[in-house]
């Protein structure tokens, strides 16, 4: 058997590294240790705050030079297109001043030729999208209908001169684009169109782009105001849509906007980016520059700047440890007296010493820390009582935080929303009624951002679902000119805002019927009115008295009489909507306002209502009593300086109604 030993490998002497490791901590970890690296850190963050200043210069000028660099690129590139654009529609309209109406052959006749280098292609389109007329004579497109094309729809509708979306040629199968120019005869009437192609693949309107370079990486893009890519570097033999999501600068200048900007990359990463409108044929034009290529010399310089400082660092930190070590050597007893304070081994600092910068920080630090101490017992003693006080108070009041969290309800408080600190607010969000709790909970996040105070009236549902109306008025508590927190106080108004509401319903409201009196009548005439002045709100006005209502008073009663003008008022909730306003004005006297109602729509409404009426019965001891009623209906009207006017039209128009024979409507 072999001996263990002997398979052991020979055992080496360890290094000192555990005792070396705690001498060094406890160095670190000392009043010295940590001026020292203070003072590393103090450095460190000054050039870092150099580099980050120097950064922040640098990108600024960077960043300005570069966007004058693109939007002049951006501008030249713009006018060019649009230079080439305009000359190719005035081209293509002084060609179609000289062909009045689209006829075969017409192109040749009048030398197309010669716009070969403007155009791929010509057609001629007459009125029912048919090509006419096609050059190059042989390009197959003689006699074919463009009806389903969107820019033939457009020319038809608008006759304007136009440059098509991007399309895929049926003849050609290549993507094109179409300018177009509305035909007229002498007398002007529009006889159809003449449309020039624009090969995108192979033609030369987008050559010249494919050689423009920003620099390394810089590329030129040209995309239609819906969102189709027209040109892009190798990528002009497919159309493809743009994709928006995450570039919101695209999107606007698709909407519109020109600028410069902070954006993507076509095909990805950052880049600074400039949009410049081709108006005439409603294109944007996009010049991206990357920004490793913007910032990658002013990112180098910072770099080696950086590299030097630090070494400046390293050969720096050995002779300020030496002065720290030098200067630092009498507070070392300082600094174990601290710490035996933190730990509350003692209740003070007690060195003795002949330094008075140190004698002065010994004072001061004893004078404040028996202040502290006397401070904490008073605001303890304060807390106590103001406790008792807000618990003692017959009215609803809370306390929170400066987060909105309460940390304090009194008694009367805990009652009456069953609430107990403590309770984040995010516990009553739920009991606040739906249409409230948004403008509540806004109203409450602003008080809190801004230490304002908060005031608010609310309808709060408790655990039962019973619907309150809280009011709440919170103010800031502060303290030495700093806000703690706030105290607020809650009443319960559920019984005052009924009665309010109570009140307001019967000054408007005529008690037998439920329908408007004259005065709420007024009042919504007015507005409506308001409306019809601002806006052109239509509206219009029915007004009637009932025929034959007086013999029920006399022979039947006031009582019946009753009955039938609420029967009267039933009739009416049944033909008007719920935006309409109806109003007894007194007696038998009626009328309606018709929001958004012309004066057709109204008479129908007014004819109804006659034949509802005339149905309605009311009887008394064996005898059946009816009534009718004679409408005027008018409407608001141009000259109408006010609802008078409407009023005394429709008035009249019921006086007409009733001389007619009663039971009748008539307009004015």
């Amino acid at each position: 058997m072999v001996n263990s030993s002997q398979s052991r490998p020979t055992d080496r002497p360890r290094l000192p590294l555990a005792p070396l490791f705690k001498t060094l901590t406890r160095q670190l970890l000392s009043l010295r240790g940590r001026l020292l690296l203070g003072a590393a850190l103090l450095w460190t963050l000054l050039c870092l705050t150099l580099l980050a200043f120097g950064w922040q210069s640098g990108t600024l000028l960077v960043d300005e030079t570069n966007r004058m660099h693109l939007r002049y690129e951006a501008e030249l590139i713009r006018n060019d297109i649009a230079q080439q654009v305009n000359q190719r529609l005035t081209a293509l309209e002084r060609l179609a001043g000289r062909i009045p109406t689209p006829a075969e052959g017409a192109l040749a006749r009048q030398g197309a030729g010669h716009l070969e280098g403007l155009f791929d292609g010509l057609i001629l389109v007459d009125t029912d999208s048919r090509i006419l007329d096609d050059w190059p004579a042989d390009a197959g497109r003689l006699g074919k209908n463009v009806g389903d094309r969107p820019y033939a729809r457009f020319m038809h509708e608008v006759k304007r001169p136009h440059v098509s979306e991007p399309f895929v040629g049926r003849v050609s199968g290549s993507p094109r684009v179409m300018m177009l120019v509305p035909l007229r005869d002498t007398r002007g009437r529009y006889t159809g169109f003449v449309g020039g192609l624009v090969d995108i693949a192979e033609g030369p309107f987008f050559d010249g782009f494919d050689h423009l370079r920003l620099g390394d990486d810089g590329v030129v893009t040209i995309t239609t105001a819906s969102g189709l890519r027209l040109y892009q570097p190798r990528q002009r033999r497919s159309i493809t849509p743009v994709d928006r999501q995450g570039r919101p600068w695209l999107d606007q200048a698709l909407d519109g906007w020109e600028g410069e900007a902070q954006g993507a990359m076509p095909t990805g990463g950052e880049a600074l980016t400039a949009y410049r409108q081709v108006w005439p044929a409603r294109w944007v034009v996009g010049v991206y520059l990357p920004m490793e290529q913007a910032y990658g010399p002013l990112a180098r310089l910072i770099e080696r700047v950086g590299d030097r400082a630090f070494l400046a660092l390293g050969l720096l930190l050995p002779l300020v440890a030496l002065l720290l070590w030098l200067t630092l050597r009498s507070l070392t007893r300082l600094g174990h007296q601290i710490g035996e304070l933190k730990r509350g081994q003692r209740e003070q600092l007690t060195i003795p010493t002949r330094m008075g910068e140190l004698r002065q920080i010994i004072d001061t630090f004893n004078a404040v820390e028996g202040e502290r101490r006397d401070t904490l017992q008073h605001l303890h003693e304060q807390e106590a009582v103001l406790r008792g006080i807000l618990a003692a108070s017959p009215q609803a009041m809370f306390v929170t935080d400066t987060a909105g969290s309460i940390t304090f309800v009194n008694p009367a408080l805990e009652a009456l929303l069953h609430l107990a600190p403590p309770a984040p607010v995010s516990r009553l969000v739920g009991h606040l009624h739906p249409d409230d709790r948004e403008p509540v909970m806004a109203a409450w996040r602003e008080s809190l951002a801004h230490h304002r105070d908060f005031e608010r009236q609310f309808r709060y549902l408790d655990e039962q679902g019973a619907e309150r109306w809280l009011d709440v008025h919170a103010s800031t508590i502060e303290v030495a000119d700093e806000v703690i927190g706030l105290v607020g106080v809650v009443r319960d108004i559920t019984q005052r805002r009924h009665d309010d509401a109570l009140r307001r319903w019967e000054a408007e409201h005529d008690p037998l019927t439920g329908l408007l009196n004259r005065r709420g009548f007024e009042r919504r005439l007015e507005d409506a009115f308001a409306d019809w002045e601002k806006a052109g709100t239509p509206g219009a006005l029915v007004l009637f008295d009932l025929d034959r209502f007086k013999p029920i008073n006399d022979e039947g009663g006031h009582a019946l009489g009753d009955i039938m003008l609420q029967r009267v008022a039933e009739a009416i909730r049944e033909v008007t909507r719920s935006s309409d306003h109806s109003a007894r004005q007194g007696g038998d006297e009626f009328a309606l306002l018709l929001n958004g109602c012309g004066l057709d729509q109204a008479m129908t409404i007014a004819n109804a209502l006659r034949e509802r009426i005339a149905i309605r019965v009311v009887e008394q001891d064996g005898r059946a009593w009816r009534v009718t009623a004679s409408l005027g209906v008018s409407r608001f009207a141009a000259g109408d300086t006010s609802a008078a006017a409407a009023i005394a039209r429709a008035d009249a128009a019921s006086y007409r109604a009733k001389s007619a024979g009663r039971d009748g409507v008539a307009s004015g």
